[in-house]
């Protein structure tokens, strides 16, 4: 609640739940809401809720603590404080917050696990593209 609470502060709210926050849209579930198949989206997504399917946004996706979510995950930064069983992508940072369970693999440029989160699931660590390309 404290996360949707602070992003409605100085915002303008559109018509289609979307909220804008420095120009940047961020789609915001609550913990009754639910969302299956595949989202692809230009901006970020916080999570609080079910999610079954896939979420692809260009921005970050914040899992919060009551979630559920069974589903591929691929944005900039992930965190994750709720249950996730899926692939997770995070472009740049993926954590994983205290009370957290994810079950899937991950690729990542930077991870940070906080004690007491569970991980089940291969890592693979680096920023690949731009080693590949920078030699």
């Amino acid at each position: 609640m404290d996360v949707q609470e602070g992003v409605a502060e100085g915002t303008a709210e559109g018509n289609n739940g979307e909220v804008k926050r420095d120009a940047k849209k961020q789609f915001t579930m609550g913990p009754g809401d639910s969302l299956e198949g595949k989202l692809v989206y230009d901006g970020s997504v916080h999570a609080d809720g079910r999610v079954e399917g896939e979420l692809h946004v260009t921005g970050n996706i914040d899992v919060a603590s009551g979630a559920n979510v069974r589903a591929q995950l691929e944005g900039a930064n992930v965190t994750l404080k709720g249950s996730v069983d899926g692939a997770v992508t995070a472009r740049d940072k993926l954590t994983i917050g205290r009370n957290a369970r994810l079950n899937g693999d991950i690729v990542v440029r930077r991870l940070q696990i906080d004690d007491g989160a569970t991980l089940n699931g291969h890592v693979r660590m680096g920023d690949g593209e731009q080693q590949a390309s920078g030699h």
